[in-house]
């Protein structure tokens, strides 16, 4: 499976058809702050699973927010996430991250 992190902001990858990758960006929820999928990649792609896992088991610690998704169609598609806090607008996202995605055979 191919691992995409924040280092492939703005990136472009090639993938086989049916093939998986994984998106994986650090989150630290209890700041409010939380990733946000915008754009999940169609028709190029299909969302197959939105996770969050912390890093430790201490109480308020940050973690990984990852999203697996599976070439699905040939073509492109485009992922775009933002990192805000859920009571203020898609404006005041404080981060965001894109990746175009080319499905081919």
């Amino acid at each position: 499976m191919v691992q995409v992190d924040e280092s492939q902001n703005g990136n472009e990858i090639e993938l086989l058809m049916g093939e998986s990758f994984e998106v994986r960006l650090s989150e630290h929820p209890t700041t409010g702050f939380r990733w946000r999928l915008e754009s999940s990649g169609a028709p190029a792609c299909i969302l197959v699973e939105d996770l969050f896992q912390t890093s430790t088991t201490t109480p308020g610690a940050g973690g990984d927010h990852r999203w697996r998704f599976q070439a699905a169609q040939i073509g492109e598609g485009r992922i775009e996430l933002g990192y805000r806090r859920s009571w203020e607008g898609q404006e005041a996202a404080r981060q965001s991250f894109t990746l175009r995605v080319r499905v081919v055979k």
